[in-house]
């Protein structure tokens, strides 16, 4: 029976592996989740006194059937976009640093 492999950790120079850029995307990441926790939680705890229409439904039918998962998708993108940049920062600082 072949030996499993061990694991090994990515070497220290890799930018995905420097503190400054896993606390930003910690912040970010906790940043979106407390967005996503308010577009979910906040409309139901008021729905009974969103009865007023929106484009022709009730107000809290319209959160819950397509506000909520298209600002799911928003912010999906937005941590996407975020990410790429930073990536993208950080690998610009390391070519430089290599130099």
């Amino acid at each position: 029976m072949p030996e499993p492999r061990a694991l090994t950790s990515p070497p220290a120079s890799t930018p995905s592996a420097s503190p400054p850029y896993w606390r930003r995307n910690l912040r970010l990441i906790l940043l979106l989740l407390a967005v996503w926790a308010a577009l979910t939680f906040v409309p139901a705890f008021f729905a009974r006194s969103l009865t007023f229409d929106f484009i022709g439904w009730p107000f809290a039918f319209w959160m819950a059937a397509y506000g909520a998962p298209l600002a799911y998708l928003i912010i999906i993108g937005v941590y996407a976009r975020v990410m790429n940049q930073a990536d993208e920062h950080a690998e610009a600082e390391a070519a430089g640093e290599d130099r």
